[in-house]
């Protein structure tokens, strides 16, 4: 992965013909436009009907079940699907909220029995309370003023009634007031049962509706396209009967604005960029891999003078997160799950690189953890050729320490290598080459202390000094001070190697974590089964399922978290010094078919 060279563009043309010119620059989708003046917020032309249809839209694309959809040629009113979708939405929503507050009240009032409140004349003004006491606080009942019965109890509860006229006090009981309404319990559940037939209803009717998501996308799509080209018309110079509009483009698409000028009958200036100019960053496609540009640009996009260090972060994600699963039978539960996946995510271009992704990483999680040795936390049968393959022992403390360290060692090395590359000159270069001879210097000292390692760190610091200070301009006595003051403060930096590499053992602890787990689930549950002959084994099947599902929920996350952030504080910290901002193309929209 490279960030793409780009070029500024400046194509000039008649006031007359700048609707159609910026029209066919939006067809060409291959433009950054930079404003050439003083650009205020511009609201969309109909704001409110933009919002609403793109609500639509999106409901209609969360639909679990979809139908062939209209062709896009269908005479059809817009506005009245519309209209019918964010019915339907408020109809669905309304439906569910009322379904989820029966169910609350009916787990409330279902310990009390089904009864019907008397009406108030019969109670002469007083009302009934209700309470869910736990019976460890039982005590609690003996210190009432007010008149109380226990109407049900439970292995954990008792359901008491108080009646007053008032609302009892709040520390009438150490617990709060149940509320169960005024309705009976098979007044709930009759309409809960209503409920549950309107959801279903709303359901079919939303189902019925998806055929109408690519008429709509496309309308929205046009709708959208239409104010981006409403936007570029205040980005122009206009100037008497001529105007200007400039922008960004590739190298590789520098031909097309040229055939386009000349079939405009446009003016063109085409420039490379300057010292003090800002282009965008631009990451070209790396093929099938695309999806891994997101892993960068989620936490921040590199400058345009920088480089793209995609491929390496998810290389190293890949690792790290094979390290803190360290399960070969995870791997393959996660497999399972994106194969019952594949084909929802293939209806998105984002699902489909997504997938890619998923199973390479869960690929070399599947190597690692068998490798490892470790199938749900067991260890493969001596002898056969799982147990021949598994020479990675994740329960050796000093060697999987050893291991997490040096993993930091070499992609902190590897950062410092690239920026030493692209510096373009030996002197440029000499701080970066200092810190890997520091690195390799400070491992070896903690692998086997001697003389020699000692004074390689002293000659990798001195190159960082040198270095540093090399890159001060001295013309005077100050001067020099500063280049001395700029090479101490770059050795300061050393701390931060020093606590950069040790972040790295959280692999060996998170790994170590997910190994011991998973074994004490399997000692838990054969315990239970020896323990409990007959319904052991059933009560040991729950621990399994329960524990390893644990397991590999918290190896996930861990994975994910602790993946990306070692890329993101450490990797990124030496291999990053400028965040860019992204290339956006002044191109039409693509609607979901």
């Amino acid at each position: 992965m490279t960030i793409a060279r780009l070029q500024k563009v400046t194509l000039c043309g008649l006031i007359d013909d700048k609707g159609s010119i910026l029209t066919a620059l939006q067809q060409a989708g291959c433009v950054h436009v930079v404003p050439l003046r003083e650009v205020g917020p511009l609201e969309p032309a109909n704001a409110g009907a933009l919002r609403r249809g793109a609500s639509a839209y999106r409901h209609l694309n969360e639909a679990p079940r979809q139908l062939r959809a209209w062709p896009k040629d269908r005479p059809m009113d817009i506005d009245a699907i519309v209209d019918a979708v964010l019915k339907n939405k408020d109809r669905l929503r309304e439906a569910r909220d009322r379904r989820d507050f029966l169910v609350e009240r009916i787990v409330r009032l279902r310990p009390f029995g089904d009864f019907s409140l008397p009406s108030d004349d019969v109670l002469r003004g007083l009302k009934l309370w209700f309470y869910t006491l736990p019976i460890r606080q039982r005590a609690a009942l003996r210190f009432l003023g007010l008149p109380w019965q226990v109407v049900g109890r439970d292995h954990g509860n008792l359901y008491v009634v108080l009646v007053s006229r008032e609302e009892p006090p709040a520390s009438a009981l150490p617990v709060a007031r149940a509320h169960t309404g005024s309705q009976s319990l098979s007044a709930l559940l009759e309409e809960l049962e209503k409920a549950e037939i309107e959801i279903e209803e709303a359901e079919a009717e939303w189902t019925e509706l998806t055929r109408n998501r690519f008429v709509l996308g496309v309308r929205l799509a046009q709708a959208e396209d239409a104010e981006d080209l409403r936007a570029a018309t205040h980005m122009t110079r206009d100037l008497d009967r001529v105007f200007a509009v400039h922008g960004w483009v590739a190298v590789s698409d520098t031909g097309r604005i040229q055939t386009l000028a000349e079939a405009q009958g446009l003016a063109i200036v085409v420039e490379d960029p300057e010292p003090g100019d800002s282009p965008p960053t631009l990451l070209e496609d790396p093929g099938m891999l695309a999806g891994s540009r997101g892993l960068t640009t989620f936490y921040m996009t590199p400058s345009y003078r920088s480089w793209d260090p995609s491929l390496i972060v998810f290389s190293s994600f890949c690792i790290f997160f094979a390290m803190i699963l360290v399960d070969a039978g995870y791997a393959l539960v996660l497999g399972a799950v994106l194969a019952l996946l594949w084909r929802g995510m293939g209806r998105s271009a984002g699902g489909r690189q997504g997938r890619i992704l998923l199973t390479i990483i869960l690929a070399v999680a599947f190597i690692y953890g068998a490798l490892a040795g470790s199938w749900f936390g067991v260890e493969p049968l001596n002898g056969g050729l799982l147990h021949r393959i598994a020479f990675i022992d994740a329960k050796d403390f000093k060697t999987m320490m050893r291991v997490s360290v040096i993993t930091g060692v070499v992609q902190i090395a590897l950062a410092n290598a690239v920026v030493a590359w692209r510096s373009g000159s030996i002197s440029g270069a000499i701080p970066n080459i200092g810190w890997i001879v520091t690195l390799i210097g400070g491992l070896e000292i903690w692998l086997s202390p001697a003389g020699i390692w000692y004074g390689t760190v002293a000659v990798g610091l001195a190159m960082v000094f040198i270095g540093t200070a090399g890159q001060q301009s001295a013309k005077n006595p100050f001067d020099w001070l500063l280049r001395v003051g700029a090479g101490f403060l770059a050795i300061a930096h050393g701390t931060k190697l020093f606590g950069d590499v040790l972040s790295y053992m959280r692999l060996f602890a998170l790994g170590l974590a997910s190994v011991s787990l998973a074994a004490t689930f399997n000692t838990l549950a054969t315990q239970i089964h020896g323990a409990l002959p007959g319904m052991g084994f059933l009560f040991a099947i729950v621990v399994l399922l329960f524990g390893h599902a644990i397991n590999i929920a918290l190896g996930i996350l861990g994975g994910v978290v602790h993946g990306l952030r070692l890329n993101y504080i450490e990797f990124f910290g030496w291999a990053l010094s400028e965040e860019g901002y992204p290339f956006n193309a002044f191109a039409r929209r693509r609607s979901v078919t």
